[in-house]
């Protein structure tokens, strides 16, 4: 502060042409410092993103920043071939891995993963970075900050103190456990249901299966955080929250990219971020930031007389005295998180997997089979026969779904304390970011990468295994991260979708004739947009 004051003074008394001068100077020195002498300036990338953020800032607001990062992953890191002569230049014990820097101070990692032959010693950047933040079970990577919703309260999954994250999440726990995945399936199975019977009354109508899976997937989140089902199925429309939230997704990601920038920078960004709310949306805001606070009080109204142990029954026991209002306002931010983040994830598995089950005839017929000969009625289609492991080609097409449709695009950006990441050094204070999106589209690591392919996830013994994806590294999807930060839903999230598939193929015939969407037409940013997906379901005819 003293250096910018002193520095004020200097150039307050000079003529307007040596201060600029002056600043383009300054500025020149900076733009030479970041090419050539910043610690970074040793990693590759677009020349752009090591003198400014701009670059980083842009790609972030188009909607195709994973696809972007996979592209300059491959244009500007390491080819496999570069990976294996490294190995036999210096070594098995040699880390070798694809590194570029998209932003000054940032780098992106392409997870290497543990391979086969003479790549088997590599270890991989996900366990590099575990290591580091498991120790005394705290985080040294610690969160960005500004990589989150700005609510003025950081919540959980935007919470940069490890301690006080780990407090959360330990409150937090029991609510991901099997025990409680178990006394919500009479609710899971209440909205599956739901679904279905709107489905058949549907018959021979085209439905829209985004607009159907935002609904179903939204009102079993909301249920399983507040225990309050918000109809969106029942009623065939958006709740206000639905509707709102997906038209803000260009004003929120610029929230999160203005938060990055100084504070020059952010004097002239914020404006524009507030011009970026449709007109339509700026009288439903109130109501909209609302919701989430009118929810928790009603919820609160209900303590102890709750039809299943909702998650805010993990954050407000209905025998613990109700909190003062900052801790009340905190537990607001947390439960709209877990709202969040359980809806996003099943709607786009919802949807992701039947596109993709309808552009594999062979895969679709091959899942046809297995679940319809596996259940003479749909109430055996349960949690724990589903979990039994008689339905491998279920559970592999839900894998392929979890990796082909990553919900872990963004990178985790996470700041360095100073410590070796795959064998490189990465000094105190740089951003370091991980690309699981390119990973599990990248030919390194999986055989036909960009295919819906189940067979990848079966067990050499299985009669279906294909031995064309013997050597995937199947631990190069990693949908839900890993390590203190991990999404505790992830086991949750995949039973709900476990359960939609097996209930939907075994119900109903499904036809399309919109076979030219691909994962390609997706886009993302603070939410996942997809394109609208119309499907025909005709219930199958059975004695």
């Amino acid at each position: 502060m003293l250096q910018l004051s002193y520095f004020w003074d200097l150039i307050s008394h000079l003529p307007i042409r040596q201060v600029l001068t002056l600043a383009i100077i300054v500025y020149i020195s900076q733009l030479v410092h970041n090419l050539k002498f910043h610690p970074l300036s040793k990693y590759p990338g677009p020349t752009i993103a090591a003198v400014s953020n701009i670059w980083w800032a842009f790609h972030s607001i188009s909607g195709l920043y994973p696809w972007v990062i996979e592209k300059t992953l491959r244009q500007y890191g390491n080819s496999y071939l570069d990976v294996v002569l490294s190995v036999v230049r210096h070594g098995a014990n040699r880390k070798s891995g694809d590194i570029i820097r998209i932003a000054p101070n940032e780098l992106v990692f392409l997870t290497p993963q543990a391979a086969k032959g003479q790549l088997q010693s590599n270890i991989t950047i996900f366990r590099c970075l575990r290591d580091h933040f498991e120790e005394n079970h705290l985080e040294s990577f610690v969160h960005v900050g500004y990589d989150a919703l700005d609510t003025g309260d950081n919540g959980i999954s935007g919470e940069p103190n490890p301690v006080r994250h780990r407090e959360v999440a330990k409150r937090l726990a029991p609510a991901f456990s099997n025990k409680n995945l178990i006394a919500k399936e009479t609710t899971i199975q209440r909205h599956m249901n739901q679904f279905i019977e709107k489905m058949i009354h549907l018959q021979g109508k085209d439905v829209e299966l985004r607009r159907w899976s935002d609904w179903l997937a939204l009102d079993l989140s909301a249920d399983m955080t507040y225990g309050h089902d918000w109809g969106q199925v029942r009623d065939m429309k958006d709740s206000p929250f639905l509707s709102s939230t997906l038209k803000l997704n260009f004003f929120l990601t610029l929230s999160q990219i203005t938060r990055k920038f100084n504070f020059a920078a952010r004097v002239v960004l914020t404006p524009l971020m507030y011009l970026s709310i449709p007109l339509s949306i700026w009288l439903t805001i109130p109501s909209l930031i609302n919701k989430n606070s009118e929810d928790l009080r009603q919820r609160i109204d209900r303590r102890g007389n709750t039809e299943h142990l909702d998650y805010v029954e993990q954050l407000l026991p209905f025998d613990k005295p109700i909190p003062e209002k900052r801790e009340l306002f905190h537990i607001q931010n947390v439960a709209g998180q877990l709202l969040l983040a359980s809806w996003q994830p099943l709607a786009n598995q919802f949807y992701t997997i039947i596109l993709f089950l309808l552009r594999e005839p062979d895969v679709y017929a091959a899942l046809v089979s297995e679940v319809r000969a596996a259940f003479s009625q749909d109430s055996d289609i349960t949690l724990g026969s589903l979990s039994a492991g008689n339905l491998r080609y279920l559970q592999a097409c839900v894998s392929e779904g979890l990796r082909i449709d990553a919900e872990t695009v963004d990178g985790l950006p996470r700041i360095s304390p100073g410590a070796t990441v795959d064998g490189h050094y990465i000094p105190q204070g740089v951003i370091c970011q991980i690309s699981y999106f390119s990973a599990t589209r990248s030919p390194r690591f999986f055989r036909e990468p960009l295919r819906f392919r189940p067979e990848r996830w079966l067990s050499p013994d299985d009669p279906r295994f294909d031995p064309l994806f013997k050597d995937d590294d199947l631990k190069a999807s990693k949908p839900f991260s890993q390590g203190l930060r991990g999404c505790p839903g992830g086991s949750i999230a995949t039973a709900i979708v476990r359960i939609f598939i097996a209930q939907v193929v075994w119900r109903f015939d499904l036809e399309t004739t919109q076979n030219d969407i691909s994962f390609d037409d997706f886009r993302f940013m603070t939410f996942w947009e997809r394109p609208d997906f119309f499907v025909r379901m005709t219930p199958v005819k059975r004695p």
